[in-house]
């Protein structure tokens, strides 16, 4: 079984990313991981941006694995909105079913508590 299939039978909630490294440190499993997609849609306008303003890595609580504390350091891109009638000038990608706005927990984690 390849790392990707392990991956996804496991995680099902990050088949949208690409998982570059786990790693085991005491109690805490750590997943290292990014977004496949080129681009993103401005929440505000709904226009779609390939134009990347920088990255940063934010970092999610999910459910628990063994055991485990499980945290997922996921590399975000803010974007820049070119729509020239939109307020937002730039904005940050979200994946559906696993980020929000200002969150730190998935919301599968959100479920279990």
């Amino acid at each position: 079984m390849s790392f990707s299939s392990l991956i996804a039978l496991l995680f099902p909630h990050l088949a949208e990313l690409e998982v570059a490294e786990v790693a085991c440190a005491g109690n805490t499993l750590r997943l290292r991981a990014a977004t496949r997609t080129r681009e993103a849609d401005c929440p505000a306008c709904g226009n779609s941006s390939r134009h990347v303003h920088s990255r940063y890595t934010r970092q999610l609580a999910d459910t628990p694995v063994s055991g485990r504390q499980t945290l997922i350091h996921l590399e975000v891109r803010r974007f820049f909105c070119d729509h020239t009638e939109c307020a937002k000038r730039t904005f940050a990608e979200q994946i559906p079913g696993l980020t929000s706005p200002y969150a730190r927990t998935t919301p599968l984690l959100r479920q279990t508590r």
